[in-house]
């Protein structure tokens, strides 16, 4: 049996085009294969013609945008045709008709059509014919001796024609063994032999464990292993995998799909020195916990086409515990914060823990806590003095050592597992931040639980899927004019810190606002799971219902606000406009009567300071969206008195003298004296 293959390199030009395809063509309308890569949809086409007819179009998502696709390969064995784009693997079964090979004069016939110009794209002919009866893996030929004849060495001959192979870079990439140490490679691949022997070429003084798999793939490698002298390979039953795993020495590497399928109770039980020299290449069908993965060596955990957990000890920074830890900011909080804390673990979880900081409490909310909570190891009580909602989580921050954090308020509660599932959806993603959904919890309605306007906003959104859940990728733009929602979001800790965002200690209240504008402008994209929910509690003694001074504190923030866009050089400060106008016109709404012209005076001030440092055409049309008739007034008369001074860069740091809360009660005191 003989195997003709013919391979082609696809070179595309690095600017975008509209639509390209590629066919092999029999004749003129029966073309048996036919690809287009599509950059509006972005979507690659896999089809063919028969007499003249299409067939039904084969979807395929890359796993990259097609515009930044720059090349990409097809190989043609027999009828099967392989693509490779971006590291996916796709196969397309071509109807021949009868031909050994399509052909429009005298051999393969490659066709682009040029759609941008004649130099929209060069095809590269690799190789043509021949007989196939070896194959290039791992920068080494091997002969298939015996297996050249076996049907299974087709597909091998195909998997090891993949130039961007996801497992070589994770060999070659990664410190599996130091110096001096044994490495141990068991691969539990019951079909493919590939990543057996990639292991065995890569590290010859490795000792590689194959575990027996299908008659046909032991028969493939033990006939590889004749043809070429490979000496490191041996087969093994999956009862001695026990001993080399958990009592051997130096290190080791599992590899092969389903390794959490056969070894996940083993690996869990493994204890931490011995699972920290342990590195894993596989895929699985759900997420695996991090608290069965960490502490590893080296991790490359890939879940279907669009999650994969890829960790690298070597590359981390600090000595952070890989795992969430929830920072509660509580203070009189005892008819909430037991059931409040109590939603937030998981089963199983010990990598989602809690942390309760009684922020000065009077009510004993941190003694009944830590009371509550004394045989729980995954919740700890924290006490210091009261310093407000800010520094309670700020300290919270500080007093963890893990790898990402959240915030909650000690009045609400959320669904279960919900910050289980935000932090596996952080780990296989690697985004910055994971959010989920939030709704209205308000006890004295004979249904407690509303939706919030993101119900609606958010539906007509793709939805991809995470552990059989719907997942939204929102571009940060979209949420950052919306209400500022901190508490429902896992972030990752190295992300805050490399920022510098923190909260502001200098505020007694609505200190979410700036970390919810900085945390977004820094991240840009977030992942959000809709069907994970937030219960936002609702109750008199809300911060948020309190019509006082405190709303003077929103100036401090949009000032704050105003000096990072400088600082950072934002290329456009309209959403943030837009934010602000909402914040006044809220909190416009809710103020006592007697606050009202004093807060609105400072706004129309805030706001000619926006025009002053950017430009009088941002605030136009936005003036209109603050629903209090006076405020227009205010904001002339504020742009009368100022429209002789110079605009620049130096405004963001001057203030009026209605800025502060301390400031407008003593003014108010004064009223009421005389």
């Amino acid at each position: 049996m003989t195997i003709k293959l013919t391979r082609y390199l696809v070179e595309l030009p690095t600017y975008i085009w509209e639509r390209a395809h590629f066919e092999l063509r029999l004749a003129e309308d029966e073309r048996p294969f036919h690809i287009s890569l599509r950059s509006a949809e972005n979507t690659v086409i896999l089809n063919r013609m028969r007499a003249g007819d299409w067939g039904t179009e084969q979807v395929q998502s890359p796993p990259v945008p097609v515009s930044e696709i720059d090349k990409f390969y097809i190989e043609v064995l027999g009828p099967l045709v392989t693509i490779f784009i971006a590291g996916v693997t796709w196969s397309f079964e071509m109807d021949l008709n009868g031909q050994t090979a399509p052909h429009l004069v005298d051999d393969v016939s490659v066709q682009w059509t040029k759609l941008v110009d004649s130099e929209a794209m060069a095809v590269r002919r690799l190789e043509n014919g021949g007989v196939t009866d070896t194959i290039h893996l791992a920068g080494r030929d091997l002969a298939l001796g015996d297996a050249v004849n076996m049907p299974a060495a087709a597909d091998l001959i195909i998997a090891s024609f993949d130039p961007s192979s996801e497992h070589q870079h994770f060999l070659v990439s990664r410190p599996l063994v130091l110096a001096k140490q044994p490495l141990t490679v068991i691969d539990v691949d019951p079909v493919s032999i590939i990543q057996t022997l990639r292991a065995a070429i890569l590290f010859p003084d490795a000792a590689i464990l194959k575990l027996h798999g299908t008659a046909e793939a032991d028969a493939l490698l033990a006939a590889i292993i004749r043809a070429n002298d490979i000496s490191n390979i041996r087969f093994i039953a999956s009862r001695e995998i026990a001993a080399p795993l958990s009592k051997g020495k130096g290190h080791v590497l599992l590899q092969g799909e389903g390794v959490f399928k056969q070894l996940g109770m083993a690996i869990a039980a493994l204890p931490t020195a011995r699972r920290a020299k342990l590195s894993i290449f596989t895929g699985n069908s759900a997420p695996v916990p991090g608290n069965i993965v960490f502490p590893c060596a080296n991790a490359h955990i890939r879940i279907g086409k669009n999650w994969c957990l890829n960790y690298n000890a070597a590359t981390s920074i600090g000595d952070r515990v890989h795992g969430l830890d929830i920072a509660i900011a509580a203070y009189n909080a005892k008819d909430y914060l037991i059931e409040c804390a109590e939603s937030l673990l998981s089963k199983g979880r010990d990598d989602i823990r809690v942390i309760i900081v009684d922020d000065g409490s009077t009510d004993g909310c941190g003694d009944m806590a830590a009371q509550h909570f004394k045989k729980t190891d995954q919740v700890r009580v924290e006490r210091k003095p009261n310093g407000g909602c800010a520094s309670a989580r700020n300290y919270g921050r500080l007093l963890s050592n893990a790898t990402h954090i959240a915030f909650v308020d000690a009045d609400d509660f959320v669904t279960p597992d919900f910050f289980a599932n935000l932090y596996d959806l952080a780990l296989y993603s690697g985004y910055e931040i994971t959010q989920g959904a939030f709704d209205f919890h308000d006890a004295t309605r004979e249904e407690p639980l509303s939706p919030s306007y993101e119900q609606a906003l958010f539906a007509p959104y793709p939805r991809m899927h995470f552990n059989d859940q719907p997942v939204i990728r929102l571009p940060a733009m979209d949420i950052i004019k919306g209400q500022p929602t901190i508490w429902r979001r896992v972030y990752r800790r190295d992300f805050l810190d490399a920022k510098n965002i923190f909260f502001p200690e200098n505020v007694r209240a609505y200190d979410d606002y700036i970390f919810h504008m900085l945390t977004l402008t820094a991240a840009q994209d977030i992942l959000m799971m809709p069907e994970q929910a937030y219960h936002y509690r609702q109750h008199p003694d809300q911060d948020i219902k309190q019509g006082d001074e405190r709303h003077f504190y929103m100036l401090i923030m949009f000032q704050m606000l105003l000096k990072r866009s400088i600082i950072d050089a934002w290329p456009n400060f309209s959403p943030y406009a837009e934010s602000i106008v909402d914040s006044i016109n809220w909190s416009a709404q809710l103020l006592r009567p007697d606050l009202v012209d004093s807060f609105l005076r400072a706004c129309a001030r805030f706001c000619v300071t926006i025009t002053k440092v950017y430009s009088n055409e941002l605030m136009e049309g936005l003036i209109d969206r603050i629903n209090h008739p006076d405020f227009k007034f205010f904001y002339r008369e504020e742009a009368r008195k100022l429209a002789s001074i110079d605009p620049g860069a130096f405004w963001c740091h001057l203030t009026g003298e209605l800025y502060h809360p301390d400031i407008v009660r003593m003014r108010q005191t004064m009223r009421r004296a005389i």
